[in-house]
């Protein structure tokens, strides 16, 4: 177990320090793997079709203002005459008064076809429907676009912490080879009689903790591959042939010379076409008070026979006329009273939220703007500590190799080397998310 661990350290510490074979199945850039997500994301995706939902309803709101126009025609067997009752005496003058007489007014077969027409000519609700309908549009494209912010973030986040990780796993490798060969040369020394077993067993101890610590930079390095490969939209398992081609000292000089963002916020933006649709439904609502216009016509013929003999011209009569209709509404204006007081509760809600979004968005970017100006210094601090730490180790482990330095020393200088190794990474790691989340706050 302990030969097979050490291997297996040795070759990924072997793939991980030089470039993979051309046949590698997925290199990226940071810039190639946002690509990758904007296209693929299942999430992104959804919003496109949201979109694309809106659109398709402001062009049927759009049709709707275009005159109705249709033909129909039905054919009717009546199985059982109806019979209406006339006075008697409009067919018999002598007839007493209140006597009725039952007639059949229709045939057995009855029929219609037709054209029919139909236009709004002042239809007040009507009116602002398209209007709602684009902005419902803007608003879902505004919706998309914040979904994008959020992607490029996610992505961002996830290919930072890769990278993080593998770094993480090199190192961890490294730390378990130099365990080892210490470990090796300290049980050569024991067996010559020149260390004493607590010794041997405190760098055996080390060498274990080496192991454990290179087996959970191992499982923590394949979670986020997994969790970049979901963001991008694949597959978690696809994972195992993922190479970055980007590492710390490329992402922090982009993130560094990243001009700081100046775009709109997407959420204010959202809101304002927010409060634009609560005043075009406003308008519309208080429109229904107005009367509406609707004009009708119909032009066709109807068939009457008690034989079903519909190519018969006789039985077909001419019908047709023009229809102007007014409609004013009267007790709809109690539930319309109803319905404007919610629209001037939610314009206020609004009003509220954007205010409330303002002083967030602000409060975030003073907040990332500190933090990196704090985190941009400890970066090269810190930098400059683990490149001052491996120096010593590696002198260390000279000092030790020609027997000038006692295995106790040796291991204080891994052990101080390890700090430094981390706390650079965990500075590094949390720049390139302060720089991440002041572009994300600043748009979003």
């Amino acid at each position: 177990m302990k030969e097979r661990i050490l291997v297996l350290a040795g070759l990924l510490l072997s793939a991980l320090v030089q470039a993979q074979t051309p046949t590698s199945p997925l290199r990226l850039s940071l810039q190639e793997a946002r690509a990758i997500a904007l296209k693929n994301n299942p999430d992104l995706q959804i919003k496109q079709l949201e979109v694309s939902i809106t659109k398709a309803q402001a062009d049927q709101a759009r049709l709707r203002r275009v005159p109705l126009i249709y033909s129909d025609f039905n054919m009717q067997r009546n199985l059982i005459i109806p019979v209406t009752p006339v006075p008697a005496n409009a067919f018999r003058p002598d007839a007493p008064e209140g006597e009725l007489i039952p007639l059949r007014f229709t045939t057995k077969w009855t029929s219609n076809t037709g054209v029919n027409a139909e236009l709004n000519i002042f239809n007040p609700q009507k009116r602002t429907e398209l209007a709602e309908a684009r902005l419902q549009t803007q608003i879902r494209q505004t919706e998309k676009e914040a979904e994008e912010i959020d992607l490029s973030y996610n992505l961002d986040e996830a290919y930072a912490a890769a990278i993080i990780a593998a770094e993480q796993l090199k190192l961890a490798a490294a730390d378990t080879l130099n365990n080892y060969t210490v470990w090796k040369m300290s049980r050569e020394q024991f067996d010559a009689g020149r260390l004493m077993q607590t010794d041997l067993n405190k760098v055996k101890a080390d060498l274990n903790n080496a192991k454990n610590n290179f087996e959970e930079a191992q499982k923590i390095w394949k979670q986020a591959q997994a969790e970049l490969m979901v963001t991008m939209g694949y597959p978690p398992s696809d994972e195992a042939g993922l190479e970055l081609t980007d590492d710390i000292e490329i992402l922090f000089r982009s993130y560094q010379q990243s001009p700081a963002p100046s775009a709109e916020s997407i959420a204010l933006r959202k809101l304002t076409q927010e409060a634009d649709l609560l005043n075009t439904q406003l308008s519309s609502t208080k429109a229904g008070y107005l009367p509406s216009i609707i004009l009708k016509a119909y032009y066709g013929a109807n068939y009457f026979d008690n034989r079903f003999e519909i190519f018969k011209g006789n039985n077909w009569h001419g019908n047709s006329f023009i229809n102007l209709g007014v409609r004013l509404p009267i007790t709809e204006g109690l539930e319309r009273s109803k319905k404007l007081a919610e629209i001037r509760l939610q314009t206020e809600s609004n009003r509220l939220s954007y205010l409330s979004q303002q002083n967030k968005n602000e409060l975030e970017r003073l907040q990332a703007t500190r933090d990196i100006a704090i985190l941009e210094k400890k970066y090269l601090r810190s930098k400059e500590n683990y490149d001052l730490a491996a120096d010593t180790y590696r002198i260390a482990q000279q000092q030790y190799e020609n027997g000038r330095l006692l295995i106790g020393d040796l291991s204080k200088s891994n052990y101080a080397y390890q700090l430094e190794k981390n706390n650079y990474l965990n500075v590094a790691y949390d720049y390139i998310i302060a720089k991440m989340k002041l572009e994300k706050g600043v748009r979003n």
